[in-house]
């Protein structure tokens, strides 16, 4: 197998890029490794538009595979690894978001980013490799894509300085029993807070984090902390794109003709701001003018597609928000930055048969939720790469 790598240091961890011709016929494939752990990341993108679809078409999953930690899923009757844990979706978002506003919508072609963990070790983060590999296997395939970005984790323990890509393992500790046993405890590594942001060119673009209470002060700082070493993770991408110097495949988006765009300018534009801005649950006024939009321009103009005039006219939404909170300091409900919407809270009072029951309203966003407690026998066992919890 023929390899060739490229390395940078990170938070004093070396990190390692392998390329080789392990999934060749990926348009785009990398390894990245951090210590023992290490991910697959494979970008590929299919050969006909599926236009039908009316959307961008991108599938993101991280996949955990148990091998990768020396472990085996499931009891001894069955051995097959079942559906993706909720770590695994949550890293799939977490990429998900991340690389997703950096593509072209227009595209039709459908565009899997697929990042296997193939091995992990106690200490360095999956996930935050995870990304960069994605970034790195779109950025030298043929798929058009404006990266790369990086990722990192920020944390800070105790008060003190900041860490970059923590570790996650456990500290373990000895204590001694009546029975006059020996045995080991984990304890658990706890942060004042623990920031994972993603981003490009000095911004971010996505962000999580777990944090016990901080000042705010201290999350900004921890931002600008993680966007210089984001800038780091992009400079050692795009050396290597400028080295490998891949051929971008090129898409000629379908616009709508110059007479339905006037047409759209004079009949529906002057009601956006209006429609969009209202505060009318469900946005059904803006179903409404979007419908007439289509009915006008079917009239008119029978040709263009449906998808083309949906487009069109969700392009105009999303702008007429975006103005609305630049210039005007507006949300899309109409309320100012400031303004919090009307809460309503209920705890109990549903049905003495519950445990517990809550009701909560946020404006037009209504919850309902309940509670049933259990005895241990109830408790749910959930196996992860790690460990079980």
């Amino acid at each position: 197998m023929q390899t060739k790598e490229y390395s940078l240091e990170v938070g004093g961890q070396k990190i390692t890029a392998v390329f080789s011709d392990l999934a060749e016929q990926a348009h785009g494939s990398v390894m990245l490794r951090s210590g023992d752990t290490i991910v697959l990341a494979t970008a590929v993108m299919g050969p006909e538009p599926a236009a039908s679809l009316g959307y961008f078409n991108l599938t993101v999953d991280y996949v955990e595979k148990f091998y990768a930690s020396g472990e085996i899923l499931g009891s001894r009757f069955i051995r097959r690894e079942g559906r993706p844990s909720d770590e695994a979706i949550l890293g799939s978002r977490v990429i998900d978001r991340t690389i997703r506003p950096l593509f072209n919508q227009a595209i039709k072609n459908p565009v899997q980013v697929i990042v296997t963990v193939l091995s992990m070790d106690e200490e360095n983060d999956p996930i935050t490799l995870a990304v960069n590999a994605a970034s790195l296997a779109l950025s030298v395939s043929n798929i058009p894509w404006n990266g790369p970005v990086g990722c990192v984790r920020i944390g800070k323990k105790n008060g003190g300085n900041f860490m970059i890509n923590p570790p996650k393992c456990k500290r373990k500790k000895h204590a001694t029993f009546s029975d006059g046993q020996l045995k080991e405890l984990e304890e658990e590594i706890v942060y004042d807070f623990e920031l994972l942001a993603c981003g490009k060119d000095g911004n971010v673009n996505m962000i999580e984090a777990a944090t016990l209470e901080v000042p705010e002060s201290e999350i900004t700082n921890g931002l600008e902390r993680a966007v210089k070493e984001i800038s780091l993770l992009e400079d050692f991408q795009k050396k290597i794109i400028a080295e490998k110097n891949p051929v971008k495949k090129n898409f000629t988006a379908e616009e709508l003709p110059a007479e339905a765009i006037e047409l759209f300018t004079r009949e529906i534009l002057p009601a956006l701001p209006k429609t969009v801005f209202a505060d009318i649950p469900g946005k059904e006024n803006i179903e409404t003018l979007k419908e007439h939009w289509k009915k006008i321009l079917k009239e008119t103009f029978p040709d263009v597609s449906k998808t083309l005039a949906d487009d069109y006219f969700e392009h105009a939404v999303d702008e007429t928000v975006h103005q609305g909170a630049l210039k005007e300091n507006k949300r899309a409900d109409g309320r100012d930055f400031q303004t919090v919407r009307p809460l309503y809270a209920q705890a109990g009072g549903v049905s003495p048969i519950l445990h517990g029951s809550g009701i909560f309203y946020r404006g037009g966003t209504h919850v309902f939720s309940a509670l049933t407690l259990g005895g241990p026998e109830d408790a749910h066992l959930i196996e992860g790469m790690e460990r079980a919890s």
